[in-house]
């Protein structure tokens, strides 16, 4: 029996077969599922994953589309410095899906459609060979689950890796070559075509893919060849042309040819001891919690084959199709290869081929653990080949592929719930920005970057590379892998300026401001853009930026404050930077509310971290001997209404305007909030440095009132500043 849609003719088994694949990927999937559309997939401890720069991937290249720039070249991460992504995990293969999708649902919408599809396509191609190969749907269903339910591929989903959920090439490399090797005529040339198609279609998927798909398709041809000797030129211009092919769409409409061109200077690959194998031995016979692993089921099933086999008898009825013995000829390199550079057997360390291969390619293959499908290829071709054989037509033949697959699901917790964690906040600010028609750079606050070789700062100042799939901007924060440190490491400790907004350098206020003023023009900074909830629980921190940036009115001028985020916009927007004036009410008073974000356009030095007591928002002063603010104001006389408390003693304090005192200092009692009232005249309308002067500061562990250890003058409720007209 087949279903038919029009032309197109698909036996029944194996669009069941289908269906399965998608039910397995479902079940898998389901709590990213049910979570969408605002969390995505994380690891087993909730982190900062991968996740950021996949989706910033699928949005860059639409933008770079439809913008015409050079999709393989960026300065919209790590500005203004314009980086190569040849050898970043950009995955193209997957943008179109990606692109159909997000426009209606949303980014993460559309990745998580990603995910179900390489699940999905992944265990079918599997299914496709394993019955090309003449194993019955229930086996080749086996062997499909356990492909698509691998840890790989669960740990790919946890981090967003959709370059890694492409293991479909694989078995679809092997089914087209089988059929290409099998044809004669004209039609050997059009299955060239269609095998230099999966071969540019694995570049586009990763440039490491064609390395895993050697160690299956030479031998695999080999075989062909000798069968078939005198076809041998045939088939070898065949594979040649399709390699061809391929490597010519790779260039043309693919990575390859900037790849061919990146320079390496720089490149700071991992060290083959800090390479990820599969742990051996304990996870190749057990499912580990770390890491990827084999599990507990494929080795004993693996044994349990060989047992059974009968080489003499599975070679005579291989006929067009691989002798069993040839996929377990396949099976120990790509086993040797997932061990990483060395194993202890005994106590001593044997050395492996890894080592080799990691030098050859420049230490560039990180992650020998990645060879798993590899080899459970072949092993499940040789395992299920030989069970299908043996126990062809029997009752075990019908009991145990499902006892099998549901003894996978337990072995690879496939159906334990994926991770999730929220995306970054949204914010009102980056869509208004996308919204503008300028092209500027964004310094997000903390400053980070990352290349999967290094880190500056935290995986969090790197996700900040998420808010670019929304205001569409360039951005100083970011990840592109395996990029030259250089590229983004400078801002860890060497840049005063960025290693400071990074929180991993002092201070430098001279320093920082003239780096400031030159890159906002060189560099056409638009805005900066501080993450409260990432600097805390250092608000003293975020005091300090705050207060640098309200003392250089000539650079920056605050914008907005939506929940966390705190948005100063630079003289060099083209908007312009208009002065802060605090609010007013229906008699003209200017108010600052102490404690309360409404502070911040005025925020000056010398206060600690804001407070809130009994509903009421305030900041102590005394984190240096005077604590300011600053507003601009017209020329004219005023009076200022300073709402204070003095702690554990009555306090003096002096008005000083821009420096110099304003009358005589006032008593404050430290009984209650109480209204004080100063007066002072602004000669020139300018940005006026109102600072509060005290005669002394005292922490609570010295006057025995706990552990503080900071050095309190008197606490402030608001400042509230009225002209002499009102």
């Amino acid at each position: 029996m087949s279903v038919s849609i029009r032309n197109l003719t698909i036996p029944r088994a194996d669009a069941g077969a289908l269906l399965v694949c998608l039910l397995l990927a479902l079940l898998a999937l389901y709590n990213p599922i049910f979570h969408l559309p605002d969390q995505v997939t994380t690891d087993i401890v909730p982190v900062v994953t991968d996740y950021f720069h996949y989706h910033w991937n699928e949005w860059w290249m639409r933008h770079a589309q439809t913008t015409g720039l050079d999709v393989y070249e960026t300065n919209y991460v790590f500005a203004p410095q314009t980086s190569s992504l040849a050898l970043h995990p950009l995955t193209p293969l997957w943008y179109p899906l990606w692109a159909l999708i997000e426009p209606m649902g949303g980014t993460v919408v559309a990745m998580t459609a990603v995910f179900i599809s390489g699940y999905t396509l992944t265990g079918f191609a599997f299914y496709l060979l394993l019955r090309d190969e003449g194993v019955v749907p229930g086996w080749a269903l086996v062997g499909a689950a356990m492909l698509e339910w691998m840890p790989l591929m669960t740990t790919s989903a946890r981090w967003t890796l959709i370059n890694l959920m492409a293991w479909f090439w694989l078995p679809v490399a092997l089914l087209t070559w089988k059929r290409l090797a099998g044809s004669a005529g004209r039609r050997v040339w059009g299955w060239a075509l269609a095998l230099g198609a999966v071969l540019w279609g694995m570049i586009l998927t990763d440039l490491q893919m064609p390395l895993f798909v050697a160690p299956l398709i030479i031998p695999y041809a080999l075989w062909t060849l000798w069968r078939a000797p005198r076809r041998i030129p045939v088939l070898v211009a065949a594979g040649a042309a399709a390699v061809v092919i391929g490597l010519t769409l790779g260039a043309a409409v693919g990575p390859l040819d900037e790849a061919i061109r990146f320079d390496r200077t720089g490149l700071s690959p991992t060290p083959v001891e800090r390479a990820v194998p599969i742990e051996f031995p304990t996870c190749y016979v057990t499912h580990c919690t770390w890491g990827v692993s084999v599990g507990s089921v494929l080795l004993p099933l693996l044994v349990i084959a060989l047992v059974l086999w009968k080489p003499q008898r599975d070679h005579e009825r291989a006929g067009r199709r691989a002798p069993l013995g040839l996929w377990l000829l396949m099976i120990p390199l790509p086993l040797i290869l997932a061990a990483g550079p060395d194993v202890q057997i005994g106590g001593v360390t044997l050395s492996l081929p890894y080592r080799a291969l990691h030098e050859v390619f420049g230490g560039m293959v990180r992650y020998p653990e990645r060879f798993l499908p590899v080899f459970m290829i072949p092993a499940l071709c040789f395992a299920l080949g030989v069970l299908n054989r043996r126990l062809r037509g029997g009752r075990l033949a019908r009991i145990l592929p499902p006892l099998l697959l549901l003894l996978i699901a337990v072995d690879t917790r496939a159906l334990q719930p994926l991770p999730v964690r929220p995306l970054p906040p949204r914010y009102i600010f980056y869509e208004q920005i996308g919204e503008e028609p300028y092209d500027y750079v964004v310094v997000e606050i903390p400053t980070g970057g990352a290349s999967g070789e290094g880190i500056a700062g935290d995986a969090r100042y790197a996700e900040l590379q998420y808010y670019g799939t929304i205001h569409g901007k360039r951005m100083v924060n970011g990840h592109i892998s395996r990029t030259p440190t250089y590229r983004y490491f400078y801002m860890n400790t060497d840049d005063p300026m960025l290693a400071w907004l990074g929180q991993r350098r002092f201070l430098e206020a001279e320093t920082v401001a003239a780096q400031m003023q030159e890159r906002i023009a060189a560099w056409s900074i638009g805005y900066f853009v501080i993450h409260r909830d990432l600097i805390a629980p250092n608000q003293t921190a975020v005091d300090e930026i705050v207060a640098f940036f309200n003392a250089h009115p000539e650079l920056v001028c605050w914008h907005t404050t939506e929940g966390d985020l705190i948005a100063y916009r630079t003289v060099a927007h083209p908007d312009g930077c208009a002065p802060a004036a605090p609010p007013t009410d229906a008699a003209g008073r200017l108010e600052i509310d102490l404690g309360a974000d409404s502070e911040i356009p005025y925020l000056g030095t010398g206060w600690h971290y804001p407070e809130a007591i009994y509903g009421t928002t305030v900041r102590w002063a005394g984190a240096a001997e005077a604590a300011s603010v600053g507003i601009a104001l017209p020329a004219g006389s005023y009076t200022l209404i300073l709402t204070a408390q003095a702690f554990h003693a009555p306090r003096r304090v002096t008005l000083l305007i821009d420096g110099a005192a304003a009358g005589d200092p006032l008593l404050v009692a430290p009984e209650a909030l109480s209204d004080y009232r100063f007066a002072f005249t602004v000669a020139e309308a300018d940005r006026a440095q109102i600072s509060l002067a005290f005669d002394d500061r005292l922490t609570p562990r010295a006057v025995g009132l706990g552990e503080d250890d900071r050095p309190l003058s008197i606490m402030v409720d608001r400042i509230l500043i009225l002209s002499a007209a009102s």
